[in-house]
């Protein structure tokens, strides 16, 4: 697979004109084909998702809309395509190529215009290679990755096999400065730089092979990164620190444009979740057949109701769990031991549904997993299940009122 993959001296980047492919399909074009998926979508004001399973895919063959896609030469096996904040630039990391290959967005149309053609692949058209060449790196490193931006002329590629970060002016091609990183980077973030109005001001070098960055606690260690700063004609790195699994793709931004706009109070009654439970007075135990729902809210330090007898083993039992807290970072965990999943983790002001099938007779223990205040410990309940086609009566207690079950 990878000889046939790396064999070619040239691969390809697509330049696709997604306008006229939209065209196409309002005009009635593509073909459907059977297949089945599920499309979900996510409500905010309902803090749950609906799937609806599609049977057919459009599907698009380039060859029936003339102009829609080309395909520009590149050494050798690309892997990243980043183009510059200008649009111009077009860099493209060949990872086994001795350079960096930077194609022109202009040069491309008038290629394109002139059909500058050299055959095609699969009924697509393969623009001349030096039709769009705008220019190429001289020795920048081995295995080329990826390419961001600091919006002030200059390019930062990664490269994978020498380990480093590379900085290269736009235009001349000149390497101007680069940074060893620790191990075998692969994506890197500047906080707008893949975008027209990068800010250029810091760099985040996100590697894949740790080794002897930190102490060897096991059978594999935390993955690193390496903030840099990128403000002055060097880099100049600022901090090495651990990441959680393998980093890949990232953005950043300011924060001084997040926390203005950042929701600090979460209302309840903004909450349109069915099984929304909008105050403790509300809470209740319902029985539908050998189904049981539980209404329960939760608040620091407790739940209610916080304990519930006449379960029987059989029953499947929801437990339509709110937050009450309506402040930001006061989130609250739910599990119970025999659920098949772990826990819910709900937000402030939030509603979300466990499923619980007990198994067997017995007190279960409910609990808070969330450290959310000093009496954490105390947030919890119990769940008596009796055995199938019992008489115990459903109950549940609120702020230890006895209560009957509806």
């Amino acid at each position: 697979m990878e000889v046939n993959a790396s064999q070619n001296d040239k691969d390809y980047i697509a330049a696709i004109n997604w306008k006229k492919i939209e065209e196409y399909v309002n005009n009635g074009g593509g073909t459907k084909a059977p297949t089945k998926y599920a499309h979900n979508v996510y409500k905010d004001e309902t803090h749950s998702a609906t799937s609806t399973i599609k049977e057919e895919v459009l599907i698009i063959n380039p060859s029936d809309v003339p102009g829609a896609i080309y395909f520009m030469p590149t050494p050798k096996s690309p892997h990243g395509c980043d183009v510059d904040p200008s649009g111009e630039y077009i860099v493209g990391s060949g990872k086994l190529a001795a350079e960096l290959t930077v194609h022109s967005f202009s040069k491309m149309l008038k290629a394109i215009d002139e059909k500058k053609f050299d055959g095609d692949a699969y009924g697509i058209p393969i623009l001349q290679y030096e039709a769009t060449l705008a220019g190429a790196v001289k020795q920048p490193g081995l295995g080329p990755l990826h390419t961001e931006f600091d919006g002030k002329g200059n390019a930062y590629t990664t490269f994978f096999i020498s380990s480093e970060v590379v900085k290269w002016k736009l235009g001349t091609w000149e390497v101007i400065d680069r940074k060893p990183v620790f191990y075998s980077v692969g994506h890197l973030m500047i906080p707008g730089g893949n975008s027209r109005k990068p800010f250029g001001k810091y760099l985040v070098a996100m590697n894949k092979i740790t080794k002897d960055r930190y102490l060897p606690t096991g059978p594999e260690v935390t993955q690193s990164a390496q903030l840099f700063d990128i403000s002055g004609d060097k880099m100049e790195m600022l901090l090495d620190f651990p990441t959680i699994g393998e980093p890949h793709y990232a953005a950043g931004i300011p924060a001084n444009l997040i926390v203005p706009k950042s929701k600090k109070i979460y209302k309840l009654e903004e909450n349109k979740h069915p099984y929304a439970t909008k105050s403790e007075a509300a809470a209740k135990v319902v029985r539908k057949g050998n189904e049981v729902h539980v209404y329960m809210t939760m608040i620091r330090s407790h739940f209610a109701p916080d304990n519930i007898e006449g379960i029987q083993v059989g029953d499947k039992v929801y437990f339509h769990v709110t937050n009450l807290e309506q402040d930001y970072d006061v989130p609250h965990g739910f599990a119970v031991i025999g659920a098949q999943t772990s826990e819910l983790l709900i937000m402030p002001g939030q509603t979300e549904t466990n499923i619980w099938e007990p198994k067997q007779v017995g007190v279960w223990p409910f609990y808070c997993t969330d450290f959310c205040s000093a009496l954490h410990q105390e947030m919890q309940g119990y769940i008596r299940v009796s055995p199938k086609g019992s008489n115990v009566p459903l109950t549940y207690t609120l702020d230890g009122d006895a209560v009957d079950a509806e």
